[in-house]
């Protein structure tokens, strides 16, 4: 009997969970003092799945409190590129994620850009988020295109 009502506590709750799957596209412009410093900058795309996470840029603000499940969990990596000598700051990325939803509330992907770079001299590590991040392909999010990223 207690076999029988683990399995259906488990088959329940599978029907009322499932995972929303989203890839996105980002291109955009990265800004440096010295241009020269322009070159293997690393861009990488994330999915954001902490609670309780704040971003500060000058791109955006945001808050977020989430599912308290997702206090445990990380960020998930989705993508990465690195720029050359020729892209002259300009970058493409594009990732893929998947959040569980809850119940009937759909937990999409929420992607931000991690940006590690030497612009000042020194390693640093910018956070950019564009004001439209439900953008998902077939479409490209070309925010960081028309607002370029100013990294020093």
């Amino acid at each position: 009997m207690r076999v029988h009502l683990t399995f259906l506590l488990c088959c329940s709750s599978a029907l009322l969970c499932s995972a929303a799957n989203n890839c996105a596209w980002f291109v955009g412009q990265l800004q440096c003092s010295d241009p020269s410093k322009l070159e293997n900058i690393v861009v990488e795309i994330w999915d954001r799945d902490r609670s309780f996470v704040s971003f500060h840029s000058r791109d955006f603000i945001e808050s977020s409190i989430q599912f308290p499940l997702t206090l445990f969990v990380d960020d998930d990596l989705a993508g990465r590129t690195i720029t050359s000598a020729d892209d002259n700051g300009t970058f493409k990325v594009e990732g893929c994620a998947s959040d569980v939803d809850f119940l009937f509330l759909k937990n999409e992907p929420e992607f931000y850009l991690k940006i590690r770079h030497y612009c000042k001299g020194s390693a640093e590590v910018t956070y950019a988020h564009p004001r439209d991040m439900k953008v998902f392909v077939p479409e490209t999010n070309d925010y960081f295109t028309r607002h370029p990223i100013k990294l020093g």
